[in-house]
């Protein structure tokens, strides 16, 4: 766990979802609170600021697009700041900025003083407390994180309903510029005072681990997430700064009323989308709160001068656009983890400053020229746009933005998206070896690819295994935060492009198929089109290193069932099991040497290996402890490790009172944090791809349970498309050709068998 002096906090006085964590929260809505009633309260001045200069409508809202653009694009540099030195340091360069900037624009007499000076207070402050403390706040959670978050941006609707209200009433009485010395000194008042109780979370991610930008411009769900934002907020300003002047064309007063009861409205959504984001799919609230807010135009283009329609439209739009606000740091953390949350959420920012600089003044020049009528319709098309491309994203493949140590060239988060189409090119006379195999199948476990496939392949998975209901919902939940799409399809995809070229550069092109136990594309239909396509030997690469029934011997079952049922299909042969591969070995070392480099560890870090937990009784008729202790053994030897290192498990599944192997990954972080480890390694040696049980069980659960105990979590990467393993793969193929005789192995158990003994892994009733 990281702290800093400055800030007096203990590692064990700090954990997740406690009451020093909603201290913060609450410190975040007091310094959001302060910065946006100044922002918010633009609405009620431009009048003044309009007649004192005589400027148009167009100009004038260049007062508040600018700023909105600055702390939006700030916020990249100032979220980055609050990840490495806290939030205190930060908040109080905000309060010193926002007191002296109104103070100054307060005494201009001349626009081009006046803009500056309010630009720069303005945009520093709000950017210095808005990302770095909602950033703060995220990692502060886990069980309540989106409530929290709630809390957080609920002083942003407070700042709007006060501000707008308070600066009207200052304005009456005293005038602008003594307004904004009033508001200069009141809020730079509560930002020092919400300095006082912004923390560091309990666990902050090493640099290392920290995602780039050029990594968030290259993932593509990123990408879609940020122009449907960008959109949304090039729309969502226009009735915050123009409703009333809207109202005051039309000879009605109440205008300043609207724009309060726009801040109530949103103050309401962010605490209750907020709450409903604890227990109900994140992406499919956000979609709804998007889709709301575009479609609330409609309400504001029929309702004329009547002022009831106008305060229901007010109140529509301000609870979509608070549940907008609240919701979007909860899923920038869903989506892409907590590791340099306040960098990610920085950037992705980026896109409301830009639609926050384009929009109002858009809509000042099309109100001025057009009128209001073609200007609402306007601003409901750029919303509504928004939203298919936010759909897009939830559908997006994953693709880890955090990931510890420098990507490989063949690396998941450089590599465009492939199909298997693409490997299918081999003639079906071409083979190679004296058994005549003709190509390769990747055999694999399967995922859904949208949300409706989530709960199917559930079923799938745990047919005949007992499952309970409530289980299932709660894994389908899990998926469905990722937008429904396992990232273990795409990794597939990416596994057998590279393994494909590593065949060609050896000049052994062979026809790359895969095929999945679980979902599309099922293993029989694979299996029948490599029967239409004439190919008659297949060499078989099943995604699992290590062997148990469910790891293995149930694989070799589907492919004998696939093979009987179809006529004509080719012989199947499995390559042997390669957990104890030096190509498998050697990848896994060198991810945890990238892990150590990148996080500046010590070779002697405790080091916790983990792979898939299985029931007892099926352990006990198979050697899978027996490999995975041997693996681990080598494969720290081969990184270099001198420290302890334990095997544990993750992932179980089942009926409770059925034992699995333990202990438990999460369960034994708990008890290191206990006897006094303060940082651990954990490398998923069971696992060759960070696929779903990957992200879940290490990135999130582990990773909570290890801040909790006050433990600072690093994880290896996968071997993934690691060069070595991918040659190790290319080497099993041509030992199944007969093109090998040498059967390389590292550890004490040797090499396995190509084909399992008849009584090998068994599955027992009950297991």
């Amino acid at each position: 766990m990281s702290t800093t002096a400055d800030e007096g906090v203990t590692a064990r006085s700090l954990q997740l979802d406690s009451a020093a964590g909603w201290a913060v929260a609450l410190s975040a809505s007091l310094a959001t609170f302060a910065v946006f009633g100044v922002a918010y309260s633009f609405g009620v001045v431009l009048d003044s600021i309009r007649d004192e200069f005589g400027i148009g409508t167009g100009l004038a809202s260049l007062l508040f697009a600018i700023p909105t653009f600055l702390y939006f694009v700030l916020g990249v540099f100032t979220g980055r700041l609050g990840d490495r030195y806290g939030p205190r340091r930060v908040l109080f360069a905000g309060a010193v900025a926002l007191g002296a900037g109104l103070w100054a624009t307060s005494l201009a007499q001349s626009l081009w003083v006046a803009m500056t000076s309010y630009v720069l207070g303005v945009g520093i402050s709000v950017a210095c407390a808005y990302v770095p403390m909602v950033s703060v706040v995220g990692g502060w959670f886990e069980r309540h994180r989106t409530a929290a978050l709630g809390v957080a941006v609920a002083g942003i609707g407070l700042g709007q309903f006060a501000g707008a209200w308070g600066a009207e009433r200052l304005i009456d009485v005293y005038g602008w510029r003594d307004t904004y010395q009033v508001l200069a000194v009141a809020s730079t008042g509560l930002l020092m005072l919400a300095a006082i109780a912004a923390r560091r979370p309990p666990h902050v991610a090493p640099p290392s681990e920290m995602p780039s930008l050029l990594r968030l411009m290259h993932n593509r769900r990123y990408t879609l997430l940020y122009f449907s934002m960008m959109l949304l907020s090039a729309s969502l300003f226009v009735p915050i700064i123009y409703i009333k002047d809207y109202l005051d064309d039309l000879g009605k007063p109440g205008g300043q009323w609207l724009i309060s009861i726009i801040g109530l409205a949103s103050l309401l959504g962010r605490l209750v989308l907020g709450a409903l984001g604890t227990v109900l799919p994140l992406m499919r609230l956000y979609q709804l709160a998007f889709t709301i807010m575009g479609l609330s135009y409609l309400i504001w283009l029929f309702a004329g001068d009547n002022y009831t329609v106008l305060v229901i439209y007010a109140l529509v739009m301000g609870c979509s656009y608070g549940g907008f606000i609240a919701l979007s740091p909860a899923v920038a953390a869903e989506l892409f983890g907590l590791a340099g949350l306040g960098g990610v959420l920085g950037a992705l920012y980026t896109a409301a400053g830009i639609g926050g600089l384009a929009g109002p003044p858009l809509a000042g020049l099309l109100i001025d020229g057009a009128g209001y009528r073609v200007t609402i319709v306007a601003a409901m098309i750029v919303a509504l746009t928004s939203v298919p491309l936010l759909v897009a994203s939830g559908r997006a493949r994953i693709v880890p933005l955090a990931t510890v140590g420098a990507s490989d060239a063949a690396g998941l988060g450089q590599r465009r998206p492939v199909t298997v189409q693409s490997f299918r090119a081999a003639p079906a006379e071409a083979a190679i070896g004296s058994s005549s195999v003709d190509s390769v199948l990747l055999l694999s476990f399967g995922g859904p690819e949208g949300p409706d496939d989530v709960m199917p392949f559930l079923q799938n998975v745990t047919r005949g295994r007992d499952v309970p209901a409530e289980r299932l919902a709660q894994v389908s939940q899990q998926y469905l935060r990722h937008g429904g799409v396992s990232p273990i399809n795409e990794q597939n995809r990416a596994l057998l492009a590279a393994l494909s070229g590593e065949l060609a550069r050896r000049s052994r092109p062979l026809a790359c198929y895969w095929g999945n136990r679980n979902w599309h594309p099922y293993l029989r239909d694979t299996v029948g089109q490599m029967a239409g396509e004439g190919r008659r030997h297949a060499a078989v690469i099943v995604t699992s290193a290590f062997s148990s029934y469910s790891g293995c011997r149930q694989y070799h079952e589907d492919l004998a069932r696939a093979a009987d049922e179809l006529p004509g299909a080719p012989r199947l042969s499995r390559v042997r099991v390669y957990g104890n591969h030096p190509g498998f070995a050697g990848a896994m070392a060198e991810r945890i040497r990238e892990a150590l480099d990148g996080a500046r560890l010590r070779s002697d870090v405790h080091t916790l290996f983990t792979a898939h937990s299985i029931p007892s009784r099926m352990a006990a008729s198979c050697n899978y402890e027996a490999q995975l202790r041997d693996a681990a053994e080598t494969v720290a030897g081969m990184a270099g490790l001198t420290g302890d290192i334990e095997v544990v498990y993750q992932s179980r599944s089942g009926p409770p009172h059925v034992p699995w192997l333990e202990p438990d990954v999460s369960d034994r972080l708990a008890q290191l944090g206990s006897a006094g480890c303060r940082t651990a390694l954990v490398v998923p040696l069971g696992f060759v791809s960070d696929h779903m049980e990957v992200l879940v069980d290490l990135d999130t659960t582990a990773r909570a349970t290890a801040a909790r105990a006050g433990i600072t979590m690093v994880r290896a990467r996968s071997v993934g498309t690691h060069q070595l393993f991918v040659e190790a793969l290319a080497d099993l193929v041509e030992e199944t050709a007969g093109l090998r005789a040498d059967r390389p192995a590292v550890g004490h158990l040797g090499p396995h068998p190509d084909s399992c003994a008849p009584g090998c892994c068994p599955i027992e009733r009950g297991a």
